[in-house]
């Protein structure tokens, strides 16, 4: 075996070891997680293309609360013209590789900030998406209304929240509730 072929086999060993524990990581959170933190939930591209229908103000802001594969952010900023999409998780690995990602690039309008969600000041947002299951969003219900801005809108993916009915449903493919609009 060449010296080549050595350093081929440990460097993808190391690629399956590091990408193999980001997903570990992230089961054990989705699993383990206290009801105050965020899972990493992957964002599906039937959604985002379903979110193609949003008719959003060009030149807003969102805030993505708890976003893992930073999927939606992108999403927005191209298909929606969002000019300034913030991004806040506690997942320092997620935020150390979309920072890189983000600078590779070259996009510009997207900040990740590494910060408990309930610190977010949420007044200065136009939009709120979160893709939250049930029990955060029964956390999070109160507290992201009561500290939006007025008519910022809250965009929910897949999951509702337990006391407000949504004013706009989006149903998928299979005419399956998928997204939810608050006020």
């Amino acid at each position: 075996m060449s010296v080549f072929s050595i350093i081929v086999a440990i460097l993808l060993l190391l690629v399956v070891l590091i990408v193999g524990f980001h997903y570990v990581y992230n089961v054990c959170r989705l699993l383990f997680s206290t009801t105050r933190k965020a899972p990493y939930i992957p964002s599906f591209n039937r959604q985002l293309e379903l979110m193609k229908q949003l008719k959003l103000k060009e030149n807003s802001t969102m805030v993505d609360l708890g976003c893992g594969d930073w999927k939606a952010l992108r999403f927005f900023s191209k298909e929606h013209k969002i000019k300034l999409l913030d991004w806040y998780d506690i997942n320092a690995y997620a935020i150390f590789r979309w920072k890189f990602l983000n600078k590779r690039q070259k996009i510009t309008n997207v900040n990740l900030y590494k910060k408990d969600l309930f610190d977010v000041e949420l007044k200065k947002y136009d939009y709120i998406y979160v893709y939250l299951r049930p029990t955060q969003l029964a956390i999070m219900e109160d507290w992201i209304r009561k500290e939006k801005k007025k008519d910022a809108i809250i965009i929910s993916n897949s999951f509702t929240f337990k006391n407000h009915k949504p004013y706009k449903v989006y149903k998928n493919e299979k005419w399956v509730d998928a997204v939810f609009l608050y006020k």
